[in-house]
């Protein structure tokens, strides 16, 4: 995750820090900036802004709940909570205890999503405000064997099975259900995908060359999720897709794919704001992987030699720590030309064109 600085004293704040170790001053991130402000307690109980006169704002109310919310509001929102918890609609009965942990782990998964989000420039309004084209969040814990609560997406209403913030249960699934990469975080950039799609790919000039790479979303979805829970992805699945998950159908591909794209964008800016480079690394070696015909842009593969050195050194600290791998993936050909394709799609938001420059 990005590093900041506190305004005040210039020490290392991180994108959940609530107040600074050094100085003592209150942190909270600031939506509408993009980045972590920095604030004083007044004797009224006003937060001012450091460095900014009388710039007075509010912590969001579930700071002072088991969610734990470091965002900010100005003083005059109308709004008691932020934009990233206004996201969130059903939470399961609080009275647990459990289900209060669960509550803290899914919103600092849903909330480093959204950070990203909002560094992409990407549309994301709560489902209250926009009924239309909104996003609503459900996290839910099943009460009833007869009523599963399953993870997954429909109509921009995501929902997450509040047992996957469990590690101990969301290893058991990992190894069951033969997935290398399991986290929150990932549920969330994957159903975020599937809410992208209807509202950036569905009836657009986009369509037709998403069905060129992806394939047609037309397929019967049920049919493709038995199929895939009967037999698994095909034996030849790696030569084409980031995962065997996103086999199951042109829509899984796609969140796949963009939540793959969401990681690159993490993982380049955290490396970004810790002025990481990794001089070991050949680029050449992984440029003659590409195939002569490869229509790969010359901005894209700028972000691949960004990124692969990182992935590489990540694996390499994690094993020399006795871990497994932390990226337990490998890209092939077609894959990027899909990650491109998402990266082409996010790129207009973004004032700059784009997150790299």
């Amino acid at each position: 995750m990005r590093v900041f600085r506190c305004e005040s004293c210039g020490a290392l704040t991180y994108l959940s820090s609530s107040a600074c170790v050094q100085c003592q001053a209150e942190l909270g991130f600031l939506a509408e900036e993009r980045c972590q402000g920095t604030f004083w307690l007044q004797s009224d109980g006003r937060l001012l802004r450091h460095g900014r006169g009388d710039e007075a704002w509010r912590r969001c109310a579930n700071f002072q709940t088991a969610c734990a919310c470091n965002w900010m509001l100005r003083e005059d929102d109308p709004n008691t909570i932020c934009l990233c918890c206004r996201l969130t609609v059903s939470l399961p009965d609080q009275s647990l205890p459990e289900n209060q942990a669960a509550w803290r782990d899914l919103e600092a998964a849903k909330r480093s999503w959204m950070s990203n989000v909002l560094d992409l420039y990407l549309p994301v309004r709560p489902r209250s405000e926009d009924p239309e084209r909104g996003l609503a969040f459900h996290f839910l814990r099943q009460l009833d064997a007869d009523r599963p609560v399953l993870t997954g997406h429909a109509s921009g209403e995501i929902t997450i099975n509040a047992i996957e913030s469990d590690p101990v249960e969301r290893e058991r699934s990992k190894i069951n259900l033969r997935e290398p990469y399991r986290t929150l975080l990932g549920h969330v950039r994957h159903e975020s995908g599937h809410y992208y799609w209807d509202l950036l790919i569905k009836d657009s000039p986009l369509l037709e060359p998403f069905r060129a790479l992806f394939g047609d979303e037309r397929e019967d979805y049920s049919a493709a999720l038995q199929r895939h829970y009967d037999n698994g992805p095909p034996a030849d699945w790696q030569s084409a897709y980031v995962s065997g998950y996103a086999t199951m159908h042109p829509w899984e591909d796609w969140a796949e794919t963009w939540a793959h794209y969401l990681h690159m964008v993490d993982l380049i800016q955290t490396a970004r704001a810790w002025q990481l480079e990794v001089g070991a690394f050949d680029d050449s070696r992984m440029l003659a992987l590409l195939p002569e015909s490869s229509s790969l842009t010359p901005e894209f593969i700028d972000l691949l030699k960004r990124w692969t050195p990182l992935t590489l050194v990540a694996n390499s600290l994690n094993r020399s720590l006795g871990q497994g791998d932390a990226y337990p993936f490998a890209l092939p050909y077609t894959a990027l030309r899909k990650i491109q394709f998402v990266h082409d799609v996010v790129k207009p938001f973004h004032p700059q064109g784009g997150f790299l420059h």
